[in-house]
């Protein structure tokens, strides 16, 4: 069986007549499944261990903008200020709040007003996070903190996180992305979107830092050197601030660290209609990602520019739920036409099941994920769902 896995490698291979249409779409579906998989369970390797924050006490306090940006719900980002005020344990003369509002009805907006933070209404009513950001960022100067820390309204961080960013930032750090945990467990849903956000940790944070590259970037509990964020805001394209920022720091080489200790709680969507709205979402920003990649991934890796090359690859990767279904349909497809092309799907199909099985995080989550297996086919299926919505829509 392996040494057929190893055959597809080889040229002479591909031109033999003997080999028929079905062996010759098996061994492309699986070499291009296979690459995915391989880097997946390279990443989970490399996530096993105890995490250790590697820097030291810094010797002086810099100054923070920590900047909430906010659509609609105002009493919910007001409720995350409050405790971000009440519970923060970084010298308050040292930090400044400021909200980007969008959409927020008059009552909180009120409120905000007798609060001490900044408030910054985008000048379009209708607008991306990417420009809400960038119209908050006009009103500052490029020397008026050190850091900014960008959060979501519903974000609530570790009492330490300033002062844990403030050690990473004296020690050279210019890009910084905290860990985003789930902080609602209260459905099957919740619980396995918390569970692959925590493996997404894991895999892409921090395996890959630990492997030498950046960290991705989630969205949110976010820090950056004020000057440097400050010039490249304005050039920021696009609806997705995550990928539009890991664009901006790689191509000028900048390395983002990962804080697993640097807890940020946020809410996850707890059931199937809004993790699909949340996939439709996430899929427009993909589908640009995944044609930037295609474009630009021959060039960058011409340059040797890995850490960039590394997350153009990622970008043209299937999420994790889309993985699994696909795995799984081929498996259950070559089974079917012909079951002696089948066990190397059989060990895809584990090799892959293993490297989530390393990279399932502890606490909570890992507990109750027992209990909602189950709507794992839910999550496939809503996945797939996705992109098939997703191009009908395109087409109409």
């Amino acid at each position: 069986m392996m040494s057929d896995i190893f055959n597809i490698f080889s040229i002479d291979w591909w031109m033999d007549e003997n080999n028929n249409a079905l062996q010759m779409t098996d061994s492309v579906l699986f070499l291009l499944l296979a690459i995915p998989v391989a880097y997946l369970f390279l990443c989970a390797l490399f996530s096993l261990g105890k995490y250790r924050n590697p820097y030291p006490a810094a010797a002086v306090q810099h100054r923070f903008l920590v900047l909430f940006t906010v659509l609609r719900n105002g009493k919910e980002v007001i409720e995350s200020i409050n405790r971000f005020l009440d519970t923060q344990q970084y010298p308050r003369d040292k930090y400044d709040v400021a909200v980007a509002a969008t959409q927020l009805p008059e009552e909180d907006l009120i409120t905000l007003l007798q609060m001490p933070v900044n408030i910054v209404v985008p000048d379009k009513e209708y607008c991306t996070k990417v420009y809400a950001i960038q119209q908050v960022m006009e009103r500052y100067a490029p020397d008026e903190y050190d850091m900014i820390v960008l959060f979501n309204s519903d974000n609530h961080i570790v009492p330490n996180a300033l002062s844990l960013f403030n050690d990473a930032y004296y020690s050279g750090c210019d890009s910084i992305q905290a860990h985003r945990m789930a902080e609602n467990l209260n459905t099957s849903i919740a619980v396995l979107n918390a569970t692959s956000e925590e493996i997404n940790n894991n895999l892409f944070r921090l395996a890959h830092t630990r492997m030498g590259f950046s960290s991705a970037l989630i969205g949110s509990a976010m820090a950056f050197d004020f000057a440097m964020f400050h010039e490249r805001a304005p050039k920021l394209k696009g609806s997705d601030i995550s990928k539009a920022m890991e664009t901006a720091l790689l191509e000028q080489n900048i390395y983002t660290e990962y804080l697993a200790e640097v807890v940020c709680y946020s809410k996850k969507e707890d059931n199937a209609d809004g993790y699909q709205t949340q996939r439709i979402s996430w899929i427009r920003a993909q589908y640009t990602s995944t044609f930037f990649a295609l474009r630009y991934l021959p060039l960058v890796l011409l340059k040797g520019e890995w850490d960039y090359a590394l997350k153009l690859f990622q970008w043209l990767m299937p999420s994790r739920f889309l993985l699994i279904a696909l795995v799984l349909l081929c498996t259950a497809g070559v089974t079917l036409l012909d079951w002696t092309l089948a066990p190397k799907w059989y060990v895809l199909f584990a090799a892959l099941i293993l490297a989530f099985l390393m990279a399932l995080p502890e606490g909570e989550a890992s507990r109750r994920l027992r209990k909602a297996i189950w709507a794992l086919p839910v999550l496939m299926f809503t996945a797939v769902f996705s992109h098939i919505k997703r191009f009908f829509h395109k087409k109409r």
